[in-house]
């Protein structure tokens, strides 16, 4: 086993015991420790090897690992209401965010959330534009364009590490010629036009949502439209919440307030972004329609505004 794995035979044989008594690891062939064989079912490969998988569940180790590296900082955050910029969470965190999301990116974006959005025929166009604003390592830009052969993707986000590894996601995916990468702050005046804009989990942690909303209103095309996905948190704030209520209100506090905060003046809406608060950014930045869309989704909500 040292050989094959490069890990002690000993430890190998607790950890594995370990990760069946966990139910992460099924037990393939019985029999003494020493012989005894392991193998992950159908179901748990989906979760725990294949990446490109929408239920993955690998990002979130790495996503635990960059809060746990953050959190000595949080104390002084805390005591002085100061923020801490997403780069200064290191390499996990963004890795893992990457991760996160890739599989459904992939797997369901443009195959169930856009029709069910109602604007594939709008990414259709000939020559049609889109905008992804917090873009992250691109996964989203990357599944657009390989949907819509005619569309043209700007992706802007304020972290340099991510568009960087966008941009080399891209090529690797052989969309680079249709799909842009920039660094840009989410608020600031956009010089082109666009039939459709994107946030994907990235509008409430921008410091200033609302600036961001109304220069997208003011980009788009006649007829364009914006698609919001975002955490699916509960209408209003009650203790004992959901095991999912939990997940969000923990990121809140580790991760996206204080990523929210990192920006002056910021609006500090954290990741229980609830129903009530998003009509409330896009009725102040000027949107007439802001719609709930149909899609039943354990982890994200979707909005479409025009």
């Amino acid at each position: 086993m040292i050989a094959t794995t490069g890990i002690d035979e000993r430890y190998a044989e607790e950890w594995l015991e370990q990760q069946a008594i966990s139910g992460l690891l099924d037990v393939a062939e019985p029999g003494p420790r020493s012989q005894r064989r392991y193998a992950l079912s159908a179901a748990q490969h989906l979760v725990l090897s294949n990446d490109e998988s929408p239920f993955y569940a690998g990002g979130l180790a790495l996503l635990a690992g960059g809060c746990g590296v953050a959190t000595p900082r949080l104390p002084d955050l805390y005591r002085t209401g100061a923020g801490m910029p997403f780069a200064d969470y290191g390499d996990d965190i963004r890795l893992g965010q990457g991760l996160f999301n890739r599989g459904a990116f992939l797997a369901q974006l443009t195959q169930d959330w856009i029709p069910a959005l109602g604007i594939a025929d709008l990414l259709a166009k000939p020559a049609a534009a889109a905008l992804d604003l917090g873009c992250g390592v691109g996964w989203s830009a990357i599944a657009l364009a390989n949907a819509f052969a005619g569309l043209t993707v700007l992706g802007l986000d304020s972290d340099e590490a991510s568009i960087l590894d966008a941009r080399r996601n891209a090529v690797e995916a052989g969309v680079a010629d249709r799909v842009r990468f920039e660094v840009a702050q989410s608020d600031q005046p956009l010089s082109d036009s666009y039939d459709v804009a994107f946030y994907f989990e990235s509008l409430h942690d921008m410091g200033h949502p609302i600036e961001s909303l109304r220069a997208v209103r003011a980009a788009l095309k006649p007829g364009g439209a914006v698609g919001v996905m975002d955490e699916r948190a509960e209408d209003e704030f009650a203790p004992h919440g959901s095991p999912l209520e939990r997940l969000f209100a923990t990121a809140s506090v580790l991760h996206c307030l204080p990523v929210g905060r990192s920006e002056d003046d910021s609006a500090a809406t954290g990741c229980l972004f609830r129903p009530r608060v998003l009509r409330e950014y896009a009725t102040r930045a000027g949107f007439a329609s802001i719609d709930v869309a149909p899609i039943e989704h354990d982890v994200f909500r979707f909005y479409l505004l025009r």
